[in-house]
């Protein structure tokens, strides 16, 4: 019996998730970390902080248009 490999998400940005950690955000979209730092600092951006860790909140991900809510 053949097991049928688990089928990828075709998008990036799956939108199970909760949020993203900054290489993640970076590669999904295509961002560079300079660019990212300065649209955080602009206030373009929202992060979070899971302990030390900044992370890319899933609301984020749908204000900007990635995701679907």
């Amino acid at each position: 019996m053949s097991r049928t490999p688990h089928k990828k998400q075709h998008s990036p940005l799956a939108s199970h998730r909760l949020g993203w950690r900054i290489p993640e955000w970076m590669k999904a979209t295509g961002t560079s970390r300079p660019t990212l730092w300065r649209q955080v600092k602009r206030g373009d951006l929202k992060l979070v902080y899971v302990g030390p860790t900044p992370m890319v909140p899933r609301s984020e991900a749908i204000r900007l248009g990635f995701i679907k809510s």
